[in-house]
């Protein structure tokens, strides 16, 4: 870091910016965070980018084990989602929110990238949740990343970062909870890591493992349902309707989901300057019930009429090999992802809302009486992929330094659904099979009573180029440009399958002979990025940024289709990226001689060519995909540490957004009008949190934490259909413990005061149905650290 004394003029300027004095003294100082942000590993105070990181040490303060609760302690952070393994993230208020489909495959690609260290894991609507054993830290980087991390990084990355295996030292931990939420089920956790290093300065092994539980607090409760008016398709209200009962699977606290999993990690020194990293993950998550209620049926409640189930298994084995020639560090680094996710969901809701209802189950020739809408859709969703990446960094201490490097990726989804309705085999339906010559991965016919199916197969393949340059005009000046050239090819092919037909028949649409003319295609471009940093002295850091971001477009499985034929509108075959352009400014200092932490940016964004979904009957029957309407964010965000004192800290870090959506075409129908917010998108959201610690005479300790958490009010998406106001909310959590020598015992408390907050809506099931946070829960957890260096 350069260093130099401040003049006068300077150090008032400095004064006004960061509004406080950086006059003080404390004994305490904040603990430094390493990030490997810019792909170099490197304080995250000194580097001239915005970045939110919960450490180690807090990610243990703070009891995060998994996606849900993490994100509720990141301001300008949001999800939307319904379970787990089923979530998307959205960062600064980039958000059009989600449409409310089951078929998350054939929908837009994600705007934030996730990483597993140093591997993709982004999937649109199925963000993969690893379980947060032995982490060492979330980095969250929000505004365009795509220079460095590539599609999908539009809106910001995030990125969980594992411990890795150390060659000499031996350590062992173990954590054990268990906690119970009010009116549910009680929920356990075991975890174990441990480092055995097995060659001095050569090879070491680490090992985490990992069962958890969380139990249920939402009850499916008893009830029956039959088709009725409520149906607008109905040409004549039935006079009589067989009745579907769910006694069998009525139960109190039925979403349970249970977390297994095993990280293996192997590091091998070849020499001072060469080694590799060899990582093995597998996870499964097991999952009944559903993690939202209806509100009609009262808080809590929701009444389904099929079993609800998930098992999302992944595995994943990463290499990474690190060396240098010269003053050259050479990184490759490659991943191969492997998960699949087998599911069944209730679908009866469709009964009182679905256009095709009378055909199915009521109207249709062979009824006497209107079928039981006990309906449900079966679903794999599996992913495989592969990565690679090599990069190539200069020496950090010269004038002149620039990273540039290589990605590849080969990806390939598959989505299947099986839309059942288990009266209708009964009426001489014949069993529906896949279009002839279309691609089918499961050529089989359907069982009896599968309505309606899917089979998509989405592949992509992208080779990129990308790099760095930075050079320092003075000593606390300096400039980087980065740029990323991708080329990418996409291809959709398969069926989506309807109607009453045997193996010959043509109900449905061959995406293969929709897009012969254009599946796969080519999509290329170049995003730039600039940025300016003047380290003003060694505890303020200031920068501007002008970058873009963008994520893959894609294919609509029915373009063309129009309800009137020849005549439009017409269906898109292709949608492109949208684009992203991002002013910011940003400042990190650090006070007081480094017992206040004050860092913050202020940013524009603005999105043009907006990915937009919509389902429109007057032009499909299906949901399809367009490039329309733009909008900005204009947002200021802030993250302050304050420890003045080696036993007390305070955090505060808040987000403030003004979103809008400012250009939407005339024809398109459907949407939020011109000047709403943003979906998913508050305009106000902070986190507080103190803790402090006391030791004792004998060596042992006591500590007590409060958390405060905020989330203003937002809609939950900009497509009228699926568009729900969610109100604002406040969380509390709280922890008191006991620790002595290597043994810790903790008593916590999340969401002390009980609210009950509407963390999305959505129709998806044709219900409205709002996912709530868990209840007030309150647990002990019991922790041991042994390290033998």
């Amino acid at each position: 870091m350069n260093k130099f004394r401040p003049s006068p003029v300077r150090q008032a300027v400095l004064t006004a910016i960061v509004g406080v004095s950086v006059a003080g003294t404390a004994a305490a100082e904040i603990e430094e965070i390493v990030v490997t942000a810019t792909k170099r590993a490197e304080s995250a105070q000194d580097i001239p980018i915005t970045i939110q990181t919960i450490g180690e040490q807090s990610l243990e303060d703070l009891g995060i084990s998994n996606f849900k609760d993490y994100i509720r302690n990141l301001p300008g952070v949001t999800s939307g989602g319904r379970g787990p393994g089923r979530n998307e993230v959205f960062i600064r208020g980039l958000s059009i929110g989600k449409l409310g489909l089951k078929a998350a495959g054939i929908l837009t690609e994600p705007n934030v990238a996730f990483y597993l260290d140093e591997a993709p894991i982004s999937i649109g609507g199925r963000n993969f949740d690893p379980y947060m054993t032995d982490m060492n830290r979330v980095e969250v980087l929000p505004g365009p990343q795509g220079t460095l991390f590539g599609a999908s990084s539009q809106a910001g990355t995030v990125r969980l970062i594992t411990n890795k295996p150390e060659f000499n030292d031996f350590s062992f931990g173990f954590d054990g909870s268990l906690a119970d939420t009010k009116g549910g089920e009680l929920s356990n956790s075991m975890e174990a890591h441990i480092n055995i290093p097995m060659i001095d300065d050569k090879l070491a092994t680490r090992v985490a493992i990992y069962n958890a539980k969380e139990g249920g607090y939402i009850d499916n409760i008893r009830g029956t349902k039959v088709i009725t008016t409520a149906n607008p398709s109905l040409s004549v209200p039935p006079t009589e309707a067989a009745i579907a009962f769910n006694d069998e699977i009525a139960e109190d606290n039925f979403n349970d989901a249970t977390y297994q999993g095993v990280r293996i990690g192997v590091k091998y020194a070849f020499n001072d300057e060469w080694d590799l990293l060899l990582q093995q993950f597998h996870q499964e998550i097991e999952s009944e019930g559903v993690w939202d209620y209806d509100p009609a049926l009262g808080e809590l409640n929701s009444q389904t009429f099929s079993p609800d189930r998930a098992n999302d298994e992944l595995d994943m084995t990463s290499w990474t090999v690190t060396g240098r020639i010269a003053e050259l560090e050479l990184v490759y680094t490659g991943a191969y992802l492997d998960r699949a996710v087998d599911a069944v969901q209730d679908y009866s809701g469709y009964a009182d809302a679905g256009p095709f209802i009378p055909y199915y189950i009521c109207e249709y020739p062979g009824y006497a009486v209107c079928g039981r809408p006990n309906l449900f859709v079966e679903q794999f969703f599996g992913v495989e992929r592969t990565t690679h990446e090599f990069r190539v960094s200069t020496d950090l201490e010269r004038r002149w330094r620039a990273i540039v490097g290589v990605f590849s990726d080969d990806l390939e989804l598959i989505e299947r659904g099986n839309w059942t309705y288990p009266d209708s085999a009964l009426q001489g339906f014949e069993p529906n099979s896949p279009i002839t010559g279309s691609t089918a991965s499961d050529p089989n016919p359907r069982a009896p009573g599968v309505r309606f199916f899917n089979d998509f197969t989405r592949g992509k393949e992208e080779l990129s180029f990308f790099g760095e340059l930075a050079f320092d005009i003075t000593d606390e000046l300096t400039a980087t440009v980065g740029a990323r050239r991708y080329d990418l090819e996409i291809a959709l092919n398969g069926s989506s399958n309807f109607a009453g037909r045997g193996p010959d028949g043509d109900g449905g649409n061959n995406i293969d002979e929709i897009l012969m003319d254009s599946s796969p295609a080519d999509f290329n471009d170049t995003i730039l990025k600039f940025n300016l940093q003047w380290q003003a002295n060694d505890v303020t850091n200031l920068y501007a940024t002008w970058s873009e971001g963008y994520r893959p477009g894609g294919f609509n499985r029915n373009g063309g289709a129009s309800q009137v034929p020849g005549v439009g509108p017409f269906v898109p075959n292709f949608y492109d990226s949208d684009e992203v352009t991002n002013i910011e400014f940003g400042w990190k200092t650090q006070l007081f001689d480094g017992q206040f932490q004050f860092n913050g940016a202020i940013y524009a964004i603005d999105w043009e060519g907006l990915q937009l979904a919509t389902l429109d009957f007057d032009v499909s029957n299906l949901t399809f995909i367009s490039n329309v309407g733009e909008a900005e964010v204009r947002g200021i965000e802030i993250d302050t540490i304050w420890q003045p004192t080696d036993e007390f800290t305070l955090f505060a870090n808040a987000s403030f957004n003004d979103t809008e959506l400012t250009n939407l075409p005339p024809s398109i129908v459907g949407l939020a009008p011109i000047g709403s917010s943003l979906a998913l998108a508050p305009e106000l959201q902070y986190v507080v949190r103190g803790r402090y610690e006391w030791d004792m005479s004998d060596g042992s300790g006591v500590f007590t934490q409060l958390a405060f958490q905020y989330t203003d009010d937002v809609i939950s998406s900009i497509n009228a259909g699926a568009l729900f106001p969610q109100g604002s909310y406040t969380t509390v959590d709280a922890t008191i413990g006991y620790r002595r020598d290597s043994w810790s015992a903790t008593l916590f408390f999340e969401n002390l005061t009980d609210e009950l907050a509407e963390v999305f809506i959505s129709n998806e099931d044709d219900i409205i149905k709002t996912t709530p946070n868990r209840p007030r829960t309150i647990g002990v957890r019991f922790s041991y650290r042994f390290d033998g260096s």
